[in-house]
């Protein structure tokens, strides 16, 4: 595989106060050199626990891998932004813990108001803050996403704050 990426000219602000409405819901489970019934188990969670049809679901199988192992993915598409919630699979955790973590963040998420999740809040920091400003709302700050406003305020001549706006909706502004 060969991927050429070009920098963008000058990166923009990025404002998210809102997700949107969904626009579709989709689910993965991949396994590699492992049983397709894993993916399988771990897809019929999914499909229970989030009350989605099985034609939203999609298993896959890869036969050259160099090791064995299994991901899902939830993926829920709205206007402003795509989320994607994962479980990796780890020797002696059944398939449906698996399913069960990315079913969790899922639910948090789409039960709030956020525009974006807990994980995707922490990688939005730097690019924001390289860009001169932005916002987005999203749910409590994780440990990762403080320690990251902390480090970039080290590096970088930029206000990070963040507020509360709701039971589980903060608003992050990079100024």
């Amino acid at each position: 595989m060969s991927v050429t990426i070009e920098p963008a000219a000058e990166l923009g602000r990025l404002d998210l106060s809102a997700r949107g409405e969904v626009l579709a819901r989709r689910s993965k489970a991949v396994v590699a050199n492992l049983p397709i019934s894993i993916a399988e188990r771990e897809l019929k969670l999914i499909a229970r626990k989030m009350s989605w049809p099985r034609e939203w679901m999609k298993g896959e199988s890869v036969e050259r891998s160099p090791g064995p192992g299994n991901v899902v993915t939830i993926e829920i598409e709205c206007e402003h932004v795509t989320e994607v919630f994962s479980g990796f699979g780890e020797r002696s955790l059944r398939s449906e813990a698996v399913a069960e973590k990315a079913v969790h963040q899922a639910r948090r998420y789409i039960g709030s108001e956020a525009a974006v999740g807990e994980y995707l809040a922490d990688q939005l920091l730097i690019p924001m803050a390289m860009a001169g400003g932005g916002s987005f709302t999203t749910l409590p700050l994780s440990r990762h996403a403080t320690t990251n406003i902390e480090v970039i305020g080290k590096f970088l001549d930029v206000t990070i704050e963040a507020s509360q706006m709701a039971d589980r909706v903060w608003k992050v502004e990079v100024c």
